[in-house]
C-alpha cells in the first residue's frame, strides 16, 4: 500500500509537471548592485528616482525550520527543539554539521536563479539567532579566521547581487522568543518582553545582532530593508501583550542601526494591526516601512485591514511580508485566492512577499502555499531516532532541482503579477526548444517513477 500511494503521487506529479510547469528563462547577467532604496511618503523609491514595488517570495524554512513544511518532525515544538535534540545526541559540532548540510541544500544558487527568472525582484530571508550563536547564552559561532560567522547571510546577499534581487533580512526568531508559536524557534517560551534582567538580556542580545548586521551590510544597496522582528507578540494572550516594551525595543533598534547604517530602510510590524505601532513622525523615525501579515478567509478582510492602515495617515509604505487565504475558524469558509489578494495589494500599492518558495511534505506540490513542493514525505527526519548518516542523507536530498520537488500551484497565482516574469518562450529561443525543455523536466519525473517501482 505504501508503494502504491507513492506511485500514484508520482504519477500525478508527472501529469502536473507536463501540463502546468512553466518554462523559465535562465537569469541573465545583472549589474553588481541594484539602486539603493529609500522611502518617500507611501512609496519605496530607488536612487534613480524610480518608484519600486517589491514583489517577492519568502525563503521560508531555510535558516529556521517549521515542521509543517520542512523535513524534520519536531512535533511543532520549534527548530530549537530539533537543534538541541541533535546536540544532545551528537554534540554541538556534529549537530551544526547536519544543519550545514541542510542549509547548503534547501536553498542553492539554482533557487536564486529561478526566483529571478520568474520575475520576482525580492526575497525575504527569515533567520534566527541560532544561525549565529551556538547556545542560549550568546556564544558566537566563529569562522576559520576567528570572527563572528555571518557567512549564511553573506552568501545569500552575494546571490542577490548576482541575480539582481533585493533582500529583506527578517529576524524571524529572536533570543527569548518574540511570540509563543513555533515559527519563532521555540513554542510557548516567550520571555522577550519580560521586565526582568533576563528579559533585558534577551533584548540586548537581539540589539547586538542587529547592530553587527547593520555594520556589516552598511550601504549595501541590495538590502531592501531590515525587518526587525517577525510577528512580535504573535498569539500571546491579550492581557500579556506589552506593546510599550515592543515599541521601546523598536526605538532602541532603530537608533542602534542608524548609528551604523544611516540610510537603511527599517521595517517594523505590529501584530496584527498597524495601529499598534506609533506614528513614526512622533518618534522621529524616518525611512521606515510598516509591515502587515494577513491570514484571513475573506477578501474584504484583506481590504479592510489596508484601509484601516491607510486611515492612520502614518505616511509610510506598507509591506505584506506574509499572507494567505486561511480559514479563521473551523466553520469559516475561504472565499478568495492568493491571486485575489495580490490584486488588492497591487491596486493599493502594497509591497509583498508570498509565503513561501518551497515545502516538503506529501501534499506540498498540490498546495498554493509553495512555488515548489514534494509529493511524499519519506525524507522527513526523526531527530530522536534517525542516525547521523540517515539525517545527513535526507537533508542532503533537499535541493529544489534534486528530483524531490515539483512545480506547486502558488506560481499560477503569482505569475500574472510579475511583469518581468519569463513564463513565455524567452527571446532567442524557438518554440521547439521551449517544448523540449518541458519534456526534459517531465522525463525527470518519470525517472523518479521508475526509481519508485524498483525500490
Amino acid at each position: 500500500m505504501k508503494h502504491t500511494k507513492k506511485l500514484l503521487a508520482v504519477l500525478l506529479a508527472a501529469v502536473l509537471t507536463l501540463t502546468t510547469l512553466p518554462v523559465f528563462a535562465l537569469a541573465e547577467d545583472t549589474p553588481a548592485a541594484l539602486p539603493a532604496l529609500h522611502t518617500e511618503g507611501e512609496d519605496l523609491v530607488d536612487s534613480n528616482g524610480e518608484t519600486v514595488l517589491l514583489r517577492g517570495v519568502n525563503l521560508g524554512g531555510w535558516l529556521i525550520q517549521e515542521d509543517w513544511f520542512c523535513p524534520a518532525d519536531n512535533g511543532k515544538r520549534g527548530d530549537h527543539w530539533t537543534l538541541e535534540t541533535l546536540t544532545e545526541r551528537f554534540g554541538a559540532e556534529r549537530a551544526y554539521q547536519l544543519y550545514n548540510i541542510y542549509w547548503d541544500n534547501w536553498i542553492t544558487e539554482y533557487d536564486f536563479s529561478e526566483i529571478a527568472a520568474m520575475g520576482f525582484n525580492c526575497v525575504r530571508i527569515p533567520f534566527w539567532y541560532r544561525n549565529f550563536q551556538s547556545d542560549d547564552n550568546g556564544t558566537w559561532i566563529l569562522n576559520e579566521a576567528g570572527e563572528k560567522d555571518f557567512s549564511l547571510l553573506d552568501w545569500a546577499l552575494a546571490m542577490c547581487r548576482k541575480y539582481g534581487l533585493y533582500a529583506v533580512l527578517d529576524f524571524h526568531g529572536a533570543p527569548g522568543c518574540q511570540g509563543v508559536q513555533d515559527h519563532c524557534g521555540q513554542k510557548d517560551n516567550c520571555r522577550f518582553y519580560e521586565k526582568t534582567a533576563e528579559g533585558e538580556t534577551y533584548r540586548a542580545r537581539t540589539l547586538e545582532i542587529w547592530t553587527l548586521i547593520a555594520e556589516r551590510y552598511a550601504g549595501d544597496p541590495n538590502v531592501a530593508m531590515f525587518d526587525l522582528l517577525n510577528e512580535p507578540l504573535c498569539d500571546v494572550p491579550v492581557i500579556k501583550r506589552d506593546y510599550a516594551v515592543l515599541n521601546s525595543f523598536y526605538d532602541a533598534a532603530y537608533r542602534a542601526i542608524r548609528e551604523k547604517d544611516p540610510a537603511r530602510v527599517i521595517c517594523m510590524m505590529g501584530t496584527w494591526d498597524i495601529g499598534k505601532l506609533p506614528n513614526p513622525a512622533r518618534k522621529g523615525w524616518t525611512n521606515v516601512v510598516y509591515q502587515l501579515h494577513q491570514y484571513n478567509s475573506r477578501i474584504d478582510g484583506f481590504q479592510a485591514r489596508i484601509d484601516a492602515s491607510k486611515a492612520l495617515k502614518y505616511n509610510v509604505p506598507l509591506y505584506a511580508g506574509e499572507f494567505h487565504p486561511t480559514a479563521e475558524t473551523e466553520s469559516s469558509k475561504v472565499n478568495c485566492t492568493v491571486g485575489d489578494i495580490l490584486g488588492v495589494y497591487e491596486a493599493e500599492g502594497v509591497n509583498w512577499t508570498v509565503w513561501t518558495w518551497k515545502g516538503y511534505n506529501s501534499w506540498a506540490a498540490w498546495a498554493d502555499w509553495f512555488i515548489f513542493g514534494s509529493v511524499e514525505d519519506s525524507l522527513i527526519v526523526d531527530p530522536e531516532h534517525d542516525s547521523f548518516e540517515t539525517i545527513a542523507e535526507k537533508w542532503g536530498a533537499m535541493r529544489t532541482d534534486g528530483g524531490n520537488f515539483y512545480s506547486g500551484h502558488l506560481d499560477e497565482e503569482v505569475l500574472p503579477f510579475l511583469p518581468d516574469g519569463k513564463e513565455e518562450t524567452p527571446a532567442g529561443e524557438n518554440a521547439f526548444t521551449a517544448f523540449f525543455k518541458k519534456i526534459a523536466r517531465w522525463f525527470r519525473t518519470v525517472f523518479e517513477l521508475i526509481t519508485v517501482l524498483f525500490t
